[in-house]
């Protein structure tokens, strides 16, 4: 369930659910469906209760959550981020989903209106890459621009795909440069005009430097000293919406590749 306020988004998930920037999770002896709340119900601050309408939520003891990227591998173990995320890469080959970003590493039917999307969306991603890359960030925001708001859902998969991206430049130490940071700030500006509300909060915590718990766990797994958990980790992620945990996953292969391809040239 989303509510606005302050001209931002924010979630109230199931206790079950992973933590998440701008969300607030509750345990609720109803689904959120059987709840009365109805689009437009005001949503106040009373003491110490959050109300929405007729429901009220008791944040009295609610435990600030602190969003924390891990440090990026660096210098000797380069190899071993190579190698953890060539292992991601094969789950999202064997689990991931097609018809958005997968595509982008294993290709499937281009006849259907599905592989039509997934050829653009991955056409669209190989030339942003490319521009990373080659440090052409106003090719980068041309193309990065060309990918937000397309694709279906609530987080269409152009978007997620670029979140993963900004999220993986934001780890402590990367080779990204304060250039590819301020990249990220004019996407997610420019997605107001371009996607959906949800989206594009994702992208201003994702510009930020802010990601969910699963995507943070995930990363610690691939730039950890041992490959075991990354199965666990990676199924939880590409559990995320639809289309959403594959279009994730494939972006923060990526943006991992290609920091490595930075920090190997930079030195």
């Amino acid at each position: 369930m989303n509510i606005s306020a302050d001209n931002r988004l924010y979630s109230i998930a199931a206790a079950q659910q992973d933590n998440a920037p701008n969300s607030i999770r509750v345990a609720a002896s109803l689904a959120f469906s059987d709840m009365a709340i109805q689009p437009g119900d005001l949503v106040q601050v009373i003491h110490k209760d959050l109300c929405i309408g007729n429901v009220t939520i008791d944040i009295a003891a609610i435990v600030p959550w602190q969003s924390v990227l891990p440090a990026f591998s660096y210098r000797h173990n380069l190899q071993r981020l190579e190698q953890h995320t060539n292992i991601v890469r094969q789950y999202i080959g064997r689990y991931g989903k097609g018809g958005g970003l997968r595509d982008l590493w294993f290709a499937s039917d281009s006849d259907s209106v599905k592989g039509f999307f997934s050829s653009s969306l991955a056409e669209r991603a190989h030339r942003l890459l490319a521009a990373l890359r080659t440090k052409d960030m106003d090719e980068a925001y041309r193309t990065g621009r060309s990918l937000i708001g397309l694709g279906g859902g609530l987080t269409p998969s152009g978007d997620d795909f670029c979140a993963a991206l900004l999220t993986v430049i934001h780890m402590p130490g990367s080779p990204f440069g304060e250039q590819y940071r301020q990249l990220g700030q004019r996407l997610a500006n420019a997605a107001a005009q371009q996607t959906t509300a949800i989206s594009q909060e994702m992208l201003i915590t994702a510009a930020c430097g802010q990601s969910r718990q699963n995507v943070i766990v995930l990363l610690q797994e691939i730039t950890g000293p041992s490959p075991d958990a990354l199965e666990t980790a990676s199924l939880k992620v590409l559990q995320m919406g639809s289309l959403s945990g594959t279009d994730w996953m494939v972006g923060l292969t990526a943006g991992l590749e290609v920091g490595k391809e930075l920090a190997e040239f930079g030195e």
